[in-house]
């Protein structure tokens, strides 16, 4: 995985070989049975990737088993050979000497011999001449890492009675083997610790197995950081002590685990000063990556490249309103029309970030003419085109240092990045937001919909009420008896009819829903009619069909029968009772209207037709109720719908809350505060975007800070006294809701001349008076965006973030990045403005961590976050009229160290006149 710069090895610093007169233990026959690919075979079996081979005071199996090793590297195995010695020095102490795998058997013979050792070779109980303090001299004289054995046991440093010889001994050092570093063994065995302890030499304190057997091999070992196997990388991790090995006693998983999402590498092409000629093609290691250089030399490019082709633009393209990062941003991502005008990009500029998410690669693909990404997934074989925004689908944070300023500046923009974590997933409330918001429009328009229908429903009662009082006036007239029973027989008949018409035509309706169904067929000659098998399913859709065809007779018949009994119903009922007493009534009528005619009548069917206009102004009114109870339902469902907008909103706030407590507890550095609904300058520009006048117009109505005044001025200062209670209390939470909801309430009504107490000017009331009424409905799921308070420590108190220094700002800024997520962050040069004590304090330290969990990437020029920073992998980068690549790998590269030295120092000479100055005072 790991492909460029430092990783993690798992390195045992002591082992035997049966070059060991006491190697086998309590099994002699494994001295001469062992082979040197068996012995590595059980270190690789146990996961150790490097092995010092510490024989006593010998060096004889060096050479075969550099042999060994080199097969099974051949052969797919990891497994390195550090030539090395366990010296028994003068005053019987052991020395370990682990020297680069270049070395050889000879090489190691020649410092045992330098160590004026005269006796059996493998036999530990034999004594150098030199003492322990001379033979660690030699070991680094002749060019490896000296270690005292396991000082706080027998034959160790610590048996020395002289603390002073202790220290002699350490000075000279590389590091020391500690067994039991945090002692409880014995009070004599603690009396060792301590006495190394008081010497705080500063020394890494390491283990290994000192295995004598193959049962032994893996009891301890210590992960150390290099890019590869060398004694320069060995030697540089036990110089940076803690960052750079761990003791396999104090690591409970693989410290090489990386983020689920990591930048692999990145390749530009044919930019104005990027790629010409050739793409140049950065790799990163998935932990801490600096990118250094002089001047001019295009390190912070490499950052806007990473932006662009990563799908990271939008980042600065929507920043709202005017930005200088925006327009600084925007100035180096066009395209280029010559050799001095702004832009870096060309027409045939193309960006390639290759991303590893969950253990997938993928290419993202930039290219100016298509002003587009796009994604591609290895499947081994090529790259398959997938579909997905990248910026959602492969978080990336990317800060350059005018963004850092630009938030110190505006720290509510911090509450977009809070959003963008996992946690608080805006992306994936504003779905469940949007479908509740267009739910609630949709229902107001619904029942703006049935309203207009109601507003004829008092004409019609008006037309009804003058309809029934001719009727009244009819009927008084002596001939109510005949008129009301007309009446009466005229419904009866229409009822019997509508009833027998629907009877007689649900045969027909069967018919054609059976007859429009699909004459479905089976297709045998799909089928093999001389396999059984087939022959069995033919058979049984044929059974199907030949039910179908039941069915259909089964119901022709029905409704033949059905129709008969209709037709019989028909005759009886011409001859019924009921039918003699309805023509009766219908006879008494005409004759009534013939005699009213004979008297004069004008119009003698009046009646009739009030009766008709009767009933059809009742059915009207009937649907207008049910249109009524209809407004009724669609009112309680925008209620509904209303509350879940509500709570909806309020669990985006208390996510917000939840994120802060989770990643900035106990955080003394900062302080965040979230302040629901009060962020001002929000509150009125997203009020006057909903009703309509962004251009700053009554001010005074709506919100002025100098004078103020102001309905959202008034809203915007009880909703703060509310928040002083303390934003996670869900009783404050609620009470700010509401009072937003009060708000809305009033603004309805206007008629009242006063919302909050603020009196409102005629102008604006009657320009609100004639809004759209969707204007209402838009403000109704209207609510101001969140506050947050950021607070800085100044070494006594918190105080509010507006109120420090550049330094101050940028730290507090910083401090936020670094305190949370597991995505890859990108930095350009995040120690502006802050002094040498913060970058140590707070970057290099906060990098340390982060890089445990995250790949960062930094753009820098202070060695203090390269070196100390412990960076696993370097890029330094040069101005050749293009940007080229100087030199990459990690810190133990000489050709990188000079680079660092160079570039961040001025050269070495330069450091070393400085340090003396320095010390010299």
């Amino acid at each position: 995985m790991v492909e460029v710069g430092a990783r993690w090895w798992k390195f045992d610093f002591h082992t035997h070989t049966p070059a060991s007169m006491d190697y086998g233990r309590a099994e002699p026959q494994l001295k001469e049975t062992v082979t040197p690919r068996e012995w590595l075979t059980t270190f690789i079996d146990k996961g150790i990737e490097c092995v010092a081979v510490t024989d006593h005071n010998t060096g004889v199996w060096v050479n075969g088993l550099k042999e060994a090793a080199a097969q099974l590297r051949s052969e797919g195995k990891t497994i390195y050979v550090f030539p090395g010695v366990e010296i028994t020095a003068n005053g019987n102490i052991h020395i370990l000497g682990i020297f680069d795998p270049e070395k050889t058997s000879e090489d190691i013979m020649a410092v045992v011999g330098a160590a004026k050792f005269r006796g059996q070779y493998g036999n530990s109980d034999a004594v150098a001449e030199e003492s322990a303090e001379n033979v660690v001299d030699e070991i680094v004289r002749s060019g490896g890492v000296a270690i005292p054995a396991h000082i706080d046991m027998k034959a160790g440093m610590c048996q020395v009675q002289s603390s002073h010889t202790i220290s002699q001994i350490c000075k000279k050092a590389s590091a020391v083997e500690v067994i039991f570093p945090e002692g409880g063994r014995s009070a004599e065995h603690d009396e060792l610790i301590r006495k190394f302890r008081g010497i705080d030499s500063g020394l890494a304190e390491v283990i290994g197995s000192d295995s004598h057997h193959p049962t032994e091999v893996g009891r301890a070992y210590t992960w150390i950081k290099m890019s590869t196997p060398t004694i320069d990388g060995l030697r540089l991790a036990l110089i940076d002590g803690k960052s750079s090995m761990k003791r396999s006693e104090t690591v409970a998983s693989d410290p090489n685990a990386v983020s689920s999402t990591l930048i692999h590498s990145i390749s530009i092409s044919d930019a104005k000063y990027c790629g010409r000629g050739k793409p140049l093609e950065i790799k990163f290691n998935p932990w801490l990556n600096s990118i250094i250089g002089g001047r001019g030399s295009g390190k912070s490019s490499i950052l806007e490249f990473i932006r662009i082709g990563a799908g990271r633009s939008k980042d600065l393209t929507d920043i709202p309103g005017r930005s200088e990062v925006k327009e600084t941003f925007s100035r180096f991502a066009q395209k280029s029309v010559s050799r001095d005008a702004d832009g870096v990009l060309l027409d045939d500029t193309k960006i390639l970030c290759t991303i590893r998410k969950e253990g997938a690669y993928y290419l993202l693909q930039w290219q100016y003419s298509a002003q587009q990404i796009e994604i591609f997934k290895w499947d081994g074989v090529s790259w398959v085109a997938e579909q997905g925004d990248a910026r959602s689908r492969f978080p990336i944070k990317i800060f350059s240092q005018k963004q850092i300023y630009d938030l110190a500046k505006n720290p509510n923009a911090l509450v977009r990045l809070i959003d963008e974590s996992d946690s608080v997933d805006l992306l994936g409330w504003k779905m469940k937001w949007s479908d509740r918001e267009n739910h609630f429009l949709a229902l107001c328009g619904q029942r703006r919909e049935q309203q207009g229908k109601l507003s004829n429903k008092s004409v019609l009662v008006g037309q009804l009420a003058d309809v029934n009082q001719k009727i009244q006036l009819i009927e008084a007239s002596g001939h109510a008896r005949v008129l009301s029973a007309f009446n009466s027989a005229t419904a009866k008949k229409k009822a019997v009819y509508d009833y027998v018409s629907s009877y007689s035509s649900l045969g027909e309706k069967v018919l054609e829903v059976l007859d429009g169904s699909d004459d479905a067929s089976l297709d045998e000659a799909a089928f093999d009619p001389e396999s059984a098998v087939d022959s069995e399913v033919i058979q049984g859709v044929r059974l199907l069909s030949e039910a179908r065809e039941e069915l259909r007779s089964s119901l022709a018949g029905l409704i033949a029968a059905a129709e008969q009994k209709v037709k019989d119903f028909n005759v009886w009922l011409s001859t019924s009772q009921f039918n003699a007493v309805q023509k009766q009534c219908f006879d008494e009528y005409t004759a009534l209207v013939q005699e009213l005619t004979r008297q004069g009548v004008q119009n003698p069917s009046e009646y009739q037709q009030l009766v008709a206009s009767r009933a059809s102004i009742q059915g009207r009114i009937q649907e207008l109720d049910s249109i009524e109870a209809e407004v009724s339902q669609t009112t309680q469902k925008i209620n509904q719908v209303y509350a879940e907008l509500i709570e909806l909103r309020k669990e985006l706030t208390r996510r917000r809350i939840e994120f802060i407590e989770r990643n900035f507890a106990g955080n003394e550095a900062i302080d965040l505060k979230i302040e629901p609904l009060c962020n001002v300058a929000d509150m009125e520009e997203s009020f006057r975007k909903v009703i309509g006048r962004t251009d700053g117009t009554f001010a005074g109505d709506i919100y002025d800070q100098e004078k103020k005044s102001g309905f959202l001025y008034a809203l915007s200062q009880q909703l703060m006294l509310l928040t002083e209670q303390g934003a996670k209390d869900e009783g404050v939470l609620s009470a700010v809701f509401d009072l937003v909801h009060s708000f809305k309430g009033e603004f309805y009504n206007l008629g009242n001349g006063q919302v909050l107490g603020c009196s409102l000017g005629k102008r604006f009331s009657d320009y609100f008076a004639q809004s759209q009424p969707q204007v209402l409905d838009q403000l109704s799921v209207w609510f101001p965006d969140d506050r947050l308070v950021v607070r800085y420590s100044d070494g006594k108190r918190l105080r509010d973030i507006s109120q420090g220094s550049a330094g101050q700002k940028a730290a507090t800024i910083l401090s936020f990045l670094l305190s949370y997520g597991n995505e890859p962050l990108v930095l350009d040069q995040p120690e502006d403005d802050l002094d040498n004590g913060l970058i140590s304090s707070l970057i290099v330290s906060r990098l340390q961590e982060n890089k445990a969990r995250r790949q960062v990437i930094v753009v820098t020029h202070n060695p203090n976050i390269v070196v100390n920073g412990d960076s696993e992998f370097v890029v330094a980068l040069q101005d050749k009229g293009n940007i080229e690549i100087s030199a990459s790998g990690g810190l133990q590269e000489l050709s990188v160290r000079r680079e660092v030295c160079e570039i961040m120092e001025g050269g070495k000479l330069a450091l070393q006149q400085r340090y003396r100055r320095m010390i010299s005072v």
